[in-house]
């Protein structure tokens, strides 16, 4: 999965996760509706994210 990708993912989950706004949602859905691969991204960035606010260390994340 290229970094790219994983790094649009987790700022547009931030966007809406930071304001709940419908713009920031549908910026959101329609990114992930542009190709199969950005569902994957964001599920990485979402793992990352949640090791991060657990206090866990990121590296041995990516790739999974």
């Amino acid at each position: 999965m290229p970094d790219e990708c994983v790094r649009t993912a987790a700022s547009l989950f931030a966007c809406m996760h930071a304001s709940p706004t419908l713009q920031n949602t549908e910026e959101l859905a329609q990114w992930l509706g542009k190709d199969p691969r950005h569902l994957r991204a964001l599920d990485i960035a979402l793992a990352e994210w949640g090791l991060v606010q657990s206090g866990h260390p990121v590296g041995n994340v990516r790739g999974a």
